[in-house]
This record gives structure tokens, sequence and C-alpha cells, in this order.
């Protein structure tokens, strides 16, 4: 077994995940977790990881081991029947390995887009001189997508990308739909709608709340590394009754902020954000558009 060090609280956590990204027990983003390391580090993998970075079970200290440890099954759970053990979240199940993989891919392909003209001006500090207009929704278009039946509301029709995401078990296909506005003619700086459409076994009718929040913990790690950005904050949410998360994300060295939702609805990844400029927070347009997103018959 080998332990990741907190930096923040010395909690050693046990290494069993390629996207363990969060420490468990202050819950802050481990600044020295795989995902980070391995963009780094592209030639190496996640045996050399756990050489070069993690602590092996030997060198942990004494009086911690017994806390990082993963908790041993008291009698009742060892009589749980074999159809819930099998829908604990393993490798085999995806849950655990291509989630964050999948949202690292979704908000890479993502940054990719965002940044062409976007990057120049961040990178040149030229975004601080730019004007930005006022929040305006007067002329904002209903966008229909029947792929995935949701629908809301854009500034103008989005462009639609798609990405095949190579798993364990095969292919999934991750579908974006984008407005990028001419720099400082709009409040904001990019809006965003995806979808991806997982296998049966990921269902948010079916998984239980341990297992929910692992899915999102994944997903926010994922989202957080892909736009190689610092997390601000974490919110509960839910659509309907279908559980959700709004993160805030700082990008591009503290010039833009990201606020994205996430929903999961049944097998169905719905993913919303809109990236604006740091100093207009707060602009009205943000919400409006995030609180359009509409399931048709949910």
């Amino acid at each position: 077994m080998y332990y990741l060090k907190c930096e923040k609280c010395g909690h050693y956590n046990s290494v069993i995940s390629e996207y363990m990204v969060y420490c468990g027990k202050c819950k802050i983003h481990l600044p020295n977790n795989y995902i980070d390391w391995v963009s780094k580090n592209p030639n190496k993998n996640f045996d050399d990881f756990k050489q070069l970075v993690c602590i092996s079970q030997s060198d942990v200290p004494t009086q911690n081991t017994t806390v990082v440890k993963p908790p041993k099954r008291s009698e009742a759970s060892s009589s749980v029947p074999p159809k819930r053990r099998k829908r604990k979240l393993t490798k085999s199940q995806l849950i655990g390995i291509i989630v964050g993989a999948i949202v690292a891919a979704v908000f890479t392909q993502i940054g990719k887009y965002a940044a062409t003209e976007l990057k120049e001006f961040i990178q040149m500090r030229k975004i601080e001189s730019v004007e930005f207009a006022a929040p305006d929704t007067t002329n904002w278009n209903s966008f229909t997508c029947d792929k995935a039946n949701f629908e809301m509301l854009f500034p103008q029709t989005p462009m639609e990308l798609s990405q095949d995401v190579e798993v364990e078990n095969g292919e999934l296909r991750v579908v974006m739909y984008m407005y990028e506005p001419e720099l400082g003619a709009d409040a904001n700086l990019l809006y965003g709608a995806s979808f991806t459409i997982y296998p049966d076994m990921i269902d948010s009718d079916e998984m239980s709340g341990e297992q929910l929040e692992a899915f999102f913990e994944n997903s926010i790690g994922g989202t957080v590394t892909g736009m190689e950005g610092r997390l601000l904050s974490t919110y509960v949410i839910d659509y309907n009754g279908y559980p959700g998360r709004e993160i805030n994300v700082e990008i591009k060295n503290g010039m833009a902020v990201a606020k994205v939702r996430s929903y999961l609805v049944k097998n169905t990844m719905y993913m919303l954000q809109v990236i604006y400029p740091a100093k207009h927070s707060f602009n009205t347009s943000v919400n409006y558009f995030l609180d359009s997103f509409k399931l048709k018959g949910v």
C-alpha cells in the first residue's frame, strides 16, 4: 500500500486510484496528486508515481497508520448480499478510473477551444484593459438539443463539437455546444453545455450516496485538472431531485473564473459552464444562462 501526505492537515491518504485528487480528511485539492504529476511527466505511469512520489506503508508514522488504512468491514458489512457488494465502486465498473479522465478530456477540449484568442490576451494581461459589455439577456435565443433532450438559452446559436474518449471498455462520446463572443462584446468570455452518456452501470437512480459522492469528487478533480485551475468553491445542488454539483474554478492565473454546474440524470451527465473575467464577478447573465437549462419531460 502507498500513501500520499496532505501538506495542509498531515493526513496520509491511501493511494488506491489514479484519480484520488482530494484529501480524505480536510477535502482540499492535493497538489501532488497523480493527475497533475503525470501531466508534467507524460512518460511515467501510475507505478512510477507510487514509487517516486508516494510513501510506502513502512514509512508511514505509526500514529497515523490507523486513520489512513481503508476501514475494516464489520461483521454486518461482511454479510451484505452479493448484489450490494457487486455495486461497489471498482475499476471494472469504471466509476473509479474513467470519470475523472472523461471530465478532464471534456474540459481539456473546451480549454483548447476557448483559449485560441483568449489565451494571448490573458497571458499578455491585455484583458485588464478591455471594457466588457454590461450583462444583456434581452435578445438571447432558445437552443434545443434533441440528442440529449434538453433546452436552454444562449446569446447566439452555439457551435457543436464532439470528442470520442477512449475508456477501458470502449469509447464514450462527449458532445459540446459552445459560444465564444468577441472579446469585450459580451459580459462573459465563453458559454458552454455538454452531455455524456455513460454505461448503464452508472445510473443516478441506482447508485448509493457514497457512490454518487465518489462520482462527483472524481468529476470535480477532472474538471479542475482539465482547466489547469484552482478550485474556489463547491456546492451540492440538484435538478428536480437528480444529484449535481456547482463549482467555481479560478483559471488563467486568476484572470478568469469558470462557474460550472453538472447533473447526473440516470446515466447521462450534463455540464453547463460560463467563463467570465474575474474583475466582472457576479454579473447577472452567468446565472441567467445556467438557470435556463431545462430537461424535457423531467
